[in-house]
């Protein structure tokens, strides 16, 4: 039987360390466990292009808030490249947060990047049971490591995003959808709406746990991986040209008003 391939996808301002006990137990497991990389890319559909660039064949994804965007993003440029969805702590909606994000990039282009790490990210990141100093501080030495060149690309990339939600429905691969009962970034109703558009996909909802499920409720996530992982796809991929239209049914898009 073939290796399957599992592509983790982080999230905004985030590497490796976010996903290292689920690389740790898929690899015990036998998956071959690889993390993507955005490149210099300042968008979605070319962090996408990019994280993909290193992966032969099918794979599945694991993304965690803006790192599940850009498998959502995948899914659309390659379909039939793409075996398995995991979709942690995220939305499929346009950004919301534009003032926010451009006073954090304005403060980011002055020095400030600990600043905001510290004071305007991190905090909000996690439950409040899990909101240690080792947390807090993982996420200040993630953002720090990539810098701030980093942080103007990748905020731009989710400032300038379109919604996501009338593509959900074409997804036919199985699909974990995650989240968090104390998710201030991404809240739970955003997960319910998407999984309630994407057919037969699973809803995990984990408690006590913020933004950042995989450091918070690790044995939580691996365990719902694990189960994702050997399912098969019930249905081929709907594979259609790219930048092409295309409407939500009157009543899916009934469903998940936004």
């Amino acid at each position: 039987m073939a290796i399957q391939d599992v592509l983790f996808l982080p999230g905004f301002m985030c590497d490796e360390r976010l996903f290292a006990p689920q690389t740790q137990s898929l690899t015990a497991a036998g998956y071959r466990c690889r993390m993507g990389d955005y490149g210099s890319s300042a968008s979605i559909d070319r962090m996408a292009r990019e994280a993909m660039r290193n992966s032969p064949g099918r794979v599945a994804l694991v993304g965690l808030s803006m790192g599940a965007v850009v498998a959502l993003e995948i899914w659309r440029q390659f379909p039939e490249r793409v075996t398995h969805l995991a979709l942690l702590n995220t939305t499929a909606r346009a950004d919301a947060s534009g003032p926010a994000r451009k006073s954090q990039l304005r403060r980011v282009v002055a020095g400030e990047l600990s600043d905001v790490l510290r004071a305007e990210l991190a905090p909000k990141y996690f439950a409040c049971a899990h909101r240690s100093a080792a947390h807090l501080g993982l996420v200040e030495a993630m953002g720090s490591r990539l810098g701030p060149e980093a942080f103007v690309r990748q905020i731009v990339a989710l400032m300038v995003r379109t919604s996501q939600m009338e593509m959900l429905h074409t997804v036919s691969c199985p699909v974990l959808v995650l989240g968090g009962d104390e998710d201030e970034v991404c809240p739970l109703s955003r997960q319910e709406e998407i999984a309630a558009a994407i057919p037969g996909a699973e809803l995990c909802v984990l408690s006590p746990c913020g933004h950042i499920s995989t450091l918070e409720q690790p044995g939580q996530v691996n365990a719902a991986l694990l189960r994702l992982l050997p399912q098969q796809a019930a249905r081929a991929p709907v594979v259609r040209p790219l930048n092409t239209p295309h409407q939500l049914p009157q009543r899916a898009t009934e469903r998940n008003p936004w």
